[in-house]
Protein backbone atom coordinates (compact mmCIF):
# COMPACT_ATOMS: atom_id res chain seq x y z
CA UNK A 1 0.00 0.00 0.00
CA UNK A 2 1.35 3.20 -0.69
CA UNK A 3 0.04 4.47 2.85
CA UNK A 4 3.27 3.65 5.35
CA UNK A 5 3.15 6.07 8.13
CA UNK A 6 6.12 8.86 8.80
CA UNK A 7 9.17 8.74 8.46
CA UNK A 8 11.22 7.40 11.34
CA UNK A 9 13.16 10.61 11.73
CA UNK A 10 14.87 9.90 14.74
CA UNK A 11 15.93 6.35 13.35
CA UNK A 12 17.52 8.28 10.55
CA UNK A 13 19.33 10.83 13.13
CA UNK A 14 20.86 8.01 15.01
CA UNK A 15 22.02 5.86 11.52
CA UNK A 16 23.98 9.25 10.43
CA UNK A 17 25.34 10.56 13.96
CA UNK A 18 29.07 11.46 13.35
CA UNK A 19 28.63 11.91 9.23
CA UNK A 20 28.80 15.15 7.52
CA UNK A 21 25.47 14.01 5.69
CA UNK A 22 23.09 14.01 8.53
CA UNK A 23 24.47 16.77 10.71
CA UNK A 24 21.43 18.56 10.90
CA UNK A 25 17.90 17.05 9.95
CA UNK A 26 14.77 18.50 8.86
CA UNK A 27 11.43 16.94 8.24
CA UNK A 28 8.34 18.52 6.10
CA UNK A 29 4.95 17.07 6.60
CA UNK A 30 4.69 18.98 3.40
CA UNK A 31 6.88 20.97 1.51
CA UNK A 32 7.24 22.73 -2.14
CA UNK A 33 10.18 20.71 -2.82
CA UNK A 34 12.63 19.75 -0.20
CA UNK A 35 15.08 21.51 -2.39
CA UNK A 36 13.34 24.55 -1.85
CA UNK A 37 13.41 23.61 2.09
CA UNK A 38 17.09 23.47 1.65
CA UNK A 39 17.56 27.09 -0.12
CA UNK A 40 15.64 28.03 2.55
CA UNK A 41 18.47 27.48 5.52
CA UNK A 42 21.47 27.40 3.39
CA UNK A 43 22.79 30.91 4.63
CA UNK A 44 22.79 29.24 7.75
CA UNK A 45 26.88 28.55 8.34
CA UNK A 46 25.45 25.38 9.90
CA UNK A 47 23.72 24.11 6.94
CA UNK A 48 26.35 21.96 5.36
CA UNK A 49 25.37 18.56 5.57
CA UNK A 50 21.67 19.09 6.65
CA UNK A 51 18.97 16.67 5.41
CA UNK A 52 15.77 17.80 4.16
CA UNK A 53 12.90 14.71 4.24
CA UNK A 54 9.56 15.10 3.20
CA UNK A 55 6.29 12.87 2.87
CA UNK A 56 5.10 15.07 0.23
CA UNK A 57 5.92 17.60 -2.34
CA UNK A 58 3.17 20.04 -3.75
CA UNK A 59 5.89 21.64 -6.52
CA UNK A 60 8.52 18.50 -6.85
CA UNK A 61 10.93 19.12 -9.51
CA UNK A 62 13.28 17.61 -12.13
CA UNK A 63 15.70 18.16 -14.43
CA UNK A 64 15.14 21.12 -16.99
CA UNK A 65 11.82 21.96 -15.32
CA UNK A 66 9.77 19.47 -15.95
CA UNK A 67 7.66 18.08 -12.33
CA UNK A 68 7.74 14.91 -10.12
CA UNK A 69 4.31 13.98 -8.71
CA UNK A 70 4.13 11.02 -5.85
CA UNK A 71 1.64 9.90 -3.76
CA UNK A 72 1.85 11.08 -0.06
CA UNK A 73 3.79 8.93 1.82
CA UNK A 74 4.84 6.59 -0.94
CA UNK A 75 8.51 8.13 -1.95
CA UNK A 76 12.06 8.80 -0.25
CA UNK A 77 11.91 12.28 -0.92
CA UNK A 78 15.35 14.05 0.38
CA UNK A 79 17.83 16.83 -0.32
CA UNK A 80 21.29 17.56 0.95
CA UNK A 81 22.80 21.01 1.32
CA UNK A 82 26.62 21.25 0.63
CA UNK A 83 28.55 24.36 1.79
CA UNK A 84 31.68 24.27 -0.36
CA UNK A 85 34.29 27.13 0.45
CA UNK A 86 36.94 25.71 -2.09
CA UNK A 87 34.98 25.39 -4.92
CA UNK A 88 35.78 21.39 -5.16
CA UNK A 89 32.87 20.39 -6.48
CA UNK A 90 31.18 20.95 -9.75
CA UNK A 91 27.04 20.62 -9.98
CA UNK A 92 27.85 17.72 -13.17
CA UNK A 93 29.97 16.47 -10.37
CA UNK A 94 27.59 16.09 -7.95
CA UNK A 95 25.20 14.85 -9.97
CA UNK A 96 27.12 11.73 -10.98
CA UNK A 97 28.00 10.94 -7.26
CA UNK A 98 24.73 11.52 -6.03
CA UNK A 99 23.15 9.16 -8.54
CA UNK A 100 25.80 6.26 -7.77
CA UNK A 101 24.64 6.97 -4.45
CA UNK A 102 21.06 6.72 -5.09
CA UNK A 103 21.77 3.15 -6.70
CA UNK A 104 23.89 2.06 -4.02
CA UNK A 105 21.41 2.86 -1.29
CA UNK A 106 18.59 1.35 -3.16
CA UNK A 107 19.95 -1.94 -3.63
CA UNK A 108 21.39 -2.17 -0.24
CA UNK A 109 18.05 -1.63 0.91
CA UNK A 110 15.62 -3.39 -1.00
CA UNK A 111 17.98 -5.45 -3.71
CA UNK A 112 17.48 -4.01 -6.93
CA UNK A 113 19.86 -3.37 -9.19
CA UNK A 114 18.98 0.35 -10.66
CA UNK A 115 20.79 1.68 -13.35
CA UNK A 116 21.38 5.12 -14.72
CA UNK A 117 19.90 6.71 -17.75
CA UNK A 118 22.43 9.63 -17.98
CA UNK A 119 22.66 12.00 -16.38
CA UNK A 120 19.92 11.94 -13.74
CA UNK A 121 17.03 9.16 -13.83
CA UNK A 122 17.26 5.84 -12.05
CA UNK A 123 15.69 2.94 -13.72
CA UNK A 124 14.98 -0.19 -13.69
CA UNK A 125 14.21 -1.98 -17.28
CA UNK A 126 13.39 1.31 -18.88
CA UNK A 127 11.17 2.13 -16.44
CA UNK A 128 11.98 5.28 -14.17
CA UNK A 129 12.47 4.63 -10.52
CA UNK A 130 13.43 7.89 -9.57
CA UNK A 131 15.68 10.66 -10.40
CA UNK A 132 18.66 13.87 -9.14
CA UNK A 133 18.32 17.26 -8.66
CA UNK A 134 21.51 19.08 -8.11
CA UNK A 135 21.13 23.06 -7.91
CA UNK A 136 24.26 25.34 -7.64
CA UNK A 137 24.44 28.92 -6.34
CA UNK A 138 28.24 30.77 -6.43
CA UNK A 139 28.58 32.54 -2.65
CA UNK A 140 31.74 34.99 -2.83
CA UNK A 141 35.26 33.87 -4.22
CA UNK A 142 35.44 30.98 -4.99
CA UNK A 143 32.76 29.59 -2.84
CA UNK A 144 29.45 27.44 -3.89
CA UNK A 145 26.60 25.68 -2.18
CA UNK A 146 24.96 22.86 -2.99
CA UNK A 147 21.79 21.51 -3.01
CA UNK A 148 21.41 18.12 -3.72
CA UNK A 149 17.50 16.75 -4.44
CA UNK A 150 16.68 12.98 -4.37
CA UNK A 151 13.67 10.95 -5.20
CA UNK A 152 13.08 7.65 -5.27
CA UNK A 153 9.48 5.84 -5.70
CA UNK A 154 9.09 3.26 -3.08
CA UNK A 155 5.71 2.28 -2.10
CA UNK A 156 3.48 2.71 -5.59
CA UNK A 157 1.87 0.10 -6.69
CA UNK A 158 0.94 -0.69 -10.41
CA UNK A 159 -2.70 1.06 -9.99
CA UNK A 160 -1.27 4.34 -8.90
CA UNK A 161 0.81 4.60 -12.13
CA UNK A 162 -1.60 5.70 -14.93
CA UNK A 163 -1.49 7.09 -18.40
CA UNK A 164 1.99 7.44 -19.44
CA UNK A 165 3.58 6.75 -16.22
CA UNK A 166 1.72 2.70 -16.59
CA UNK A 167 4.40 1.88 -19.60
CA UNK A 168 6.96 4.65 -18.07
CA UNK A 169 8.02 4.40 -14.42
CA UNK A 170 7.86 1.94 -11.62
CA UNK A 171 8.91 1.32 -7.79
CA UNK A 172 10.65 -0.47 -5.16
CA UNK A 173 7.35 -2.32 -4.12
CA UNK A 174 7.15 -3.36 -7.14
CA UNK A 175 10.02 -4.29 -8.32
CA UNK A 176 11.69 -6.11 -5.27
CA UNK A 177 11.34 -8.82 -3.31
CA UNK A 178 11.44 -8.10 0.13
CA UNK A 179 8.90 -5.62 1.98
CA UNK A 180 9.81 -1.85 1.23
CA UNK A 181 10.77 0.27 4.48
CA UNK A 182 11.22 4.10 3.01
CA UNK A 183 13.30 5.23 6.05
CA UNK A 184 15.73 2.09 5.25
CA UNK A 185 15.68 3.42 1.33
CA UNK A 186 16.48 7.26 3.28
CA UNK A 187 19.15 5.85 5.59
CA UNK A 188 20.80 3.59 3.03
CA UNK A 189 21.07 6.35 0.44
CA UNK A 190 22.40 8.93 2.76
CA UNK A 191 25.01 6.44 4.11
CA UNK A 192 26.16 5.66 0.76
CA UNK A 193 25.87 9.59 -0.05
CA UNK A 194 28.01 10.65 2.92
CA UNK A 195 30.78 7.88 1.74
CA UNK A 196 31.14 9.22 -1.56
CA UNK A 197 31.63 12.67 -0.42
CA UNK A 198 34.67 11.57 1.89
CA UNK A 199 36.40 10.01 -1.15
CA UNK A 200 39.62 11.35 -1.46
CA UNK A 201 39.88 14.16 -4.46
CA UNK A 202 43.20 12.13 -6.02
CA UNK A 203 40.88 9.17 -6.63
CA UNK A 204 37.62 10.66 -6.36
CA UNK A 205 37.92 10.88 -10.59
CA UNK A 206 38.64 7.66 -11.27
CA UNK A 207 36.35 5.65 -8.79
CA UNK A 208 33.67 7.71 -10.29
CA UNK A 209 34.41 7.10 -13.55
CA UNK A 210 34.78 2.76 -12.70
CA UNK A 211 31.77 2.95 -10.63
CA UNK A 212 29.27 5.04 -12.97
CA UNK A 213 30.67 2.38 -16.15
CA UNK A 214 28.78 -0.43 -14.18
CA UNK A 215 25.58 1.49 -13.07
CA UNK A 216 24.94 3.60 -17.10
CA UNK A 217 22.71 1.83 -18.63
CA UNK A 218 23.21 2.70 -21.92
CA UNK A 219 26.85 2.44 -21.77
CA UNK A 220 28.50 1.00 -25.22
CA UNK A 221 25.09 1.54 -26.71
CA UNK A 222 23.93 3.92 -29.84
CA UNK A 223 22.50 6.65 -28.46
CA UNK A 224 20.81 9.68 -29.62
CA UNK A 225 21.66 12.73 -27.54
CA UNK A 226 19.52 16.36 -27.82
CA UNK A 227 22.11 19.23 -27.41
CA UNK A 228 20.76 23.16 -27.43
CA UNK A 229 17.87 21.37 -29.91
CA UNK A 230 20.07 19.17 -32.16
CA UNK A 231 19.93 15.54 -31.97
CA UNK A 232 22.97 14.12 -32.36
CA UNK A 233 23.29 10.10 -32.79
CA UNK A 234 26.05 7.63 -32.04
CA UNK A 235 27.85 5.40 -29.64
CA UNK A 236 28.32 6.16 -25.89
CA UNK A 237 31.79 5.19 -24.95
CA UNK A 238 33.01 6.98 -21.15
CA UNK A 239 31.76 9.24 -19.13
CA UNK A 240 33.53 12.30 -17.54
CA UNK A 241 32.65 12.67 -13.99
CA UNK A 242 32.21 16.35 -14.33
CA UNK A 243 29.18 14.96 -15.35
CA UNK A 244 29.75 15.01 -19.72
CA UNK A 245 28.81 12.25 -21.56
CA UNK A 246 31.61 11.11 -24.10
CA UNK A 247 30.14 9.93 -27.60
CA UNK A 248 31.71 8.43 -30.77
CA UNK A 249 29.33 10.29 -33.38
CA UNK A 250 28.72 8.57 -36.35
CA UNK A 251 28.90 11.65 -38.56
CA UNK A 252 32.47 11.45 -37.62
CA UNK A 253 34.77 12.24 -34.10
CA UNK A 254 34.28 12.09 -30.73
CA UNK A 255 32.09 14.99 -28.40
CA UNK A 256 31.57 15.84 -24.94
CA UNK A 257 27.89 16.59 -24.13
CA UNK A 258 27.24 18.21 -21.06
CA UNK A 259 24.67 17.75 -18.18
CA UNK A 260 23.51 21.16 -17.89
CA UNK A 261 22.01 21.31 -21.92
CA UNK A 262 21.97 17.85 -23.02
CA UNK A 263 19.85 14.97 -22.58
CA UNK A 264 19.75 10.90 -23.69
CA UNK A 265 16.48 10.42 -25.79
CA UNK A 266 15.41 6.65 -25.46
CA UNK A 267 18.06 4.78 -27.23
CA UNK A 268 17.88 1.51 -29.05
CA UNK A 269 20.06 -0.40 -27.38
CA UNK A 270 22.05 -1.66 -29.81
CA UNK A 271 25.90 -2.17 -28.82
CA UNK A 272 28.71 -0.98 -31.92
CA UNK A 273 30.90 -3.40 -33.02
Amino acid sequence: MAESGTLAIERIRAALSGRRVGRRIVYCPTTTSTNDEAWRRIDDGSADGSVVLAEHQSAGRGRMGRSWNSPRGASALLSVALLDSAGGWTGGELGVLAALAACEGIFEASGVAAQIKWPNDLRVDRRKLGGVLVESRRGEGSSYAHVIGVGVNCLQQRGHLRGDLAETATSLEIESDRPIDRTGVAIALLQALDRWLGVNPDKRRSALREAWSMRCEPMGSRVRVRHRGAVHVGTLVDIDPHSALIVELESGGRRAFEAANSTILEHDGATST
